[in-house]
C-alpha cells in the first residue's frame, strides 16, 4: 500500500479505491492485537470542519482525536482533500478520492469471494433489502449475518444490540448512519465488538439502492457533489454546507499559509548554507 499523508493531523492512505478495498478485505480476515475490529473511516470535508478546532470555529475534540489516532485506515472521501494535499505537497498528495458509496458494492462483493459475512446496521429496512438484491445479483454467495435498520442515540447503553451484533459473527460491520454519529458510535463501542473490520458508509446503501439519487459522475468529478446534495435537502443541508465551505476554506488558507513559510523557510535556510 502507498503512504500516508497527514491532513489536520489525520492520516489518510494514499490509495486508489480498489487498493483501499483489498486492504479492507485483508483486515477483515484479521483481528487487532486487542480482539476488536479493525478501524476504517471514509473522511471528507464535512467530517474535518466538525472535527477540527481553529479559531474562531469550534471542533469535536473526540471525534479529532478518533480520526487522528483511533482509525487503522482512513481514506479522503472528498476531491477538495485530495486538491488540498496535492497543493500542500507539490502535487505529491492523495492517490484519488475513496468513497465508502463506491467501496461498499465493491468491498461485498470481495467479501463474498473470499467468504467473508457483511452484516448492516442503521438505513431503512426496505432499503437495505433492496440493496442486498441487488449486491446478490452481482454476488450470489454473498453472506449477510445480520441486517438491522434499529434507529439509536449516542447515549444509549447498547449492551443487547452488541451481543445481537457480536453473535451473527460477521466479519465486516457496516454503519449506514449520519456523521458524526456513526464516527462517535464506533469509537465508543468498537472495543466491544467482534468482528474483521467495522466501517461507516453513510448513505451508501441508499445511493446504490436508488432510494437516494447520487450526483452526476461529473460533479463527482469536480468535488461539486455537495451542490446535489443541497439541492436534495435545502432546508435541512444548506446551512451546514455553507457553515462548513466556509471554515474548510480557513483551515486551508491556515494550512496552504503554513506549507509556503516552511518551504521558504527551508529555502533560505539552503541558500545561506544554514543547517
Amino acid at each position: 500500500m502507498s503512504g500516508v499523508v497527514r491532513m489536520f493531523g489525520i492520516p489518510l492512505a494514499a490509495v486508489t479505491e480498489q487498493e483501499a478495498v483489498e486492504r479492507i478485505v485483508e483486515l477483515a480476515k484479521t483481528r487487532r492485537k486487542d480482539g476488536s475490529p479493525h478501524r476504517v473511516a471514509t473522511v471528507n470535508v464535512d467530517f474535518v470542519t466538525n472535527a477540527v478546532k481553529c479559531r474562531p470555529f469550534r471542533g469535536n475534540p473526540e471525534l479529532w482525536e478518533y480520526l487522528k489516532t483511533g482509525v487503522d485506515l482512513a481514506v479522503a472521501d472528498g476531491m477538495p482533500l485530495v486538491w488540498l494535499s496535492r497543493w500542500l505537497r507539490q502535487g505529491k498528495g492523495l492517490s484519488e478520492r475513496v468513497t465508502g458509496a463506491d467501496m461498499m458494492p465493491d468491498i461485498c462483493a470481495r467479501c463474498a469471494e473470499e467468504g467473508l459475512s457483511v452484516y448492516v446496521l442503521g438505513c431503512e429496512m426496505v432499503v437495505l433489502l433492496e440493496a442486498f438484491s441487488l449486491l446478490r445479483e452481482r454476488s450470489p454467495h454473498l453472506e449477510i449475518a445480520g441486517l438491522n435498520s434499529a434507529q439509536i442515540t449516542l447515549e444509549e447503553n447498547h449492551g443487547t444490540l452488541l451481543e445481537h451484533i457480536n453473535a451473527s459473527k460477521a466479519d465486516v460491520i457496516f454503519l449506514a448512519m449520519s456523521h458524526p454519529k456513526q464516527e462517535l458510535w464506533i469509537s465508543r463501542h468498537a472495543e466491544k465488538l467482534d468482528a474483521g473490520v467495522v466501517i461507516g458508509v453513510g448513505g451508501a446503501f441508499n445511493f446504490f439502492a436508488g432510494a437516494v439519487p447520487r450526483a452526476p459522475a461529473w460533479m463527482q468529478a469536480c468535488g461539486l457533489e455537495w451542490v446535489h446534495r443541497i439541492f436534495q435537502e435545502p432546508g435541512r443541508l444548506w446551512r451546514r454546507y455553507a457553515k462548513g465551505f466556509v471554515k474548510f476554506s480557513w483551515l486551508s488558507a491556515l494550512a496552504l499559509a503554513r506549507a509556503w513559510f516552511f518551504r521558504r523557510g527551508e529555502e533560505n535556510g539552503a541558500d545561506t548554507g544554514n543547517p
